[in-house]
């Protein structure tokens, strides 16, 4: 784990520390008297300079923060103390990609809007492949089946007791830009309409050409929400040689109203899934 990647989970901590003592409606010097410690060292969990794993249960669990928050936060305590730690699955990634795959591991809800590829979250194995070995001039044949199962791997987040919760706005753009052979495009526009329609914790809305400008346009960008805290707190963006993923407030504010303003020019989710398989039954 690199520094940049053990500071965005140390804000990440502090801010839950923060919220939840809030949301108790505790004062730090409360809360201290309650953990048996001193006010000092309630404030540097705060600050994300320093806080143990055994602490930072039972600061949450006083708190009244759920158990997978609990449980969660305190691994985030362990990683920060791993100071050795190397992201042997992510290896060859650029660090803020590999950083992002963590986090979105962690996440509760990923917010995408994307303009012209459909979501890695949401790509079919050869859909996947084409995007894989047709985009990158960088990555190497034999690099392709390794990056290809991390892809797929990310997907099982979308299933399970606690799934993660997907929203993207996609540019009608992305249902005709055809990746690999015609049957590669109409299968991952027919997965598109059966996730849509099966799964309640994917939302899947098409921003038509019709819109014209907006604030997204010509820029792809994905929000990262936690558990605990509704409103995004992270913002990812790339492009063909930079990512970038921060947690500064104001910055992820920006990109937030942006996102709101997009989805509410996109059309409804019902409409979108007519349109995609309207146009995979195009395809010849």
């Amino acid at each position: 784990m690199t520094d940049s990647s053990r500071s965005l989970h140390r804000r990440r901590l502090a801010r839950t520390l923060r919220r939840w003592r809030a949301n108790a409606e505790l004062s730090i010097e409360a809360a201290a008297a309650e953990l048996l410690c001193g006010v000092g060292t309630v404030h540097r969990m705060e600050n994300g300079e320093s806080a143990q794993p055994l602490r930072v249960k039972a600061a949450l669990e006083l708190y009244g923060a759920p158990a997978h928050v609990v449980a969660e936060m305190v691994e985030a305590a362990k990683r920060g103390q791993r100071r050795g730690h190397v992201r042997r699955a992510f290896a060859g990634i650029a660090d803020a990609l590999a950083e992002y795959f963590e986090l979105e591991a962690e996440a509760d809800a990923v917010h995408v809007v994307e303009g012209e590829l459909i979501p890695g979250l949401l790509q079919t194995e050869s859909y996947a492949r084409a995007v894989i070995g047709g985009a990158d001039p960088h990555v190497a044949p034999e690099d392709v089946d390794r990056l290809l199962a991390i892809r797929m791997d990310r997907q099982t987040r979308l299933a399970g007791e606690q799934p993660l919760r997907l929203e993207v706005v996609l540019g009608e753009g992305a249902l005709h830009w055809q990746v690999g052979a015609p049957k590669v495009q109409r299968e991952q526009l027919r997965h598109l309409v059966a996730v849509a329609s099966a799964t309640p914790t994917i939302e899947i809305r098409v921003l038509p050409f019709s819109a014209g400008a907006h604030p997204a346009l010509g820029r792809n960008f994905t929000l990262l929400s936690f558990a605990g805290h509704p409103e995004p707190e992270m913002v990812y963006v790339e492009n063909v040689a930079v990512f970038v993923l921060t947690d500064d407030e104001a910055e992820v504010k920006r990109y937030g109203v942006s996102y709101a303003r997009v989805r509410a020019t996109a059309l409804s989710p019902e409409d979108s899934v007519s349109l995609i398989a309207r146009v995979a039954d195009g395809i010849q």
